[in-house]
């Protein structure tokens, strides 16, 4: 998606760049420049954050996943009492931990001990 989004970027600025001179003042030529390398910039670092967020997630997952105990707020979550449920990202009680009931514990809220 990335690539896609790229390419079209680079084919806005090209026919901005060969247009007519008629057609777009040198400023107005200039503005569109400037909102589009602005624009870039705030999806590149929008982009980043969401790399370094799901890259932790992964990591605190795989440690779930080793058997290890995460501190999750106020709750220890670990493979004998949780599990893991990938579409949601959450952590839920096994049903045998009948005091755990209804608990389910983001991912993004975990750390590992």
């Amino acid at each position: 998606m990335q690539i896609v989004l790229f390419l079209v970027l680079v084919l806005l600025v090209l026919l901005i760049v060969v247009s007519k001179k008629d057609s777009l003042s040198k400023n107005t030529k200039i503005t569109i420049m400037l909102t589009i390398a602005i624009f870039c910039t705030i999806i590149y670092f929008y982009e980043s954050s969401t790399s370094k967020s799901a890259e932790k997630n992964r990591e605190i997952v795989n440690t779930f996943r080793q058997g290890k105990i995460l501190t999750c707020g106020e709750y220890k979550v670990d493979k004998n009492r949780f599990l893991y449920v990938s579409g949601t990202q959450t952590f839920v009680p096994q049903k045998s931990e009948t005091s755990l009931e209804g608990v389910i514990v983001k991912v993004s809220t975990c750390k590992d001990n």
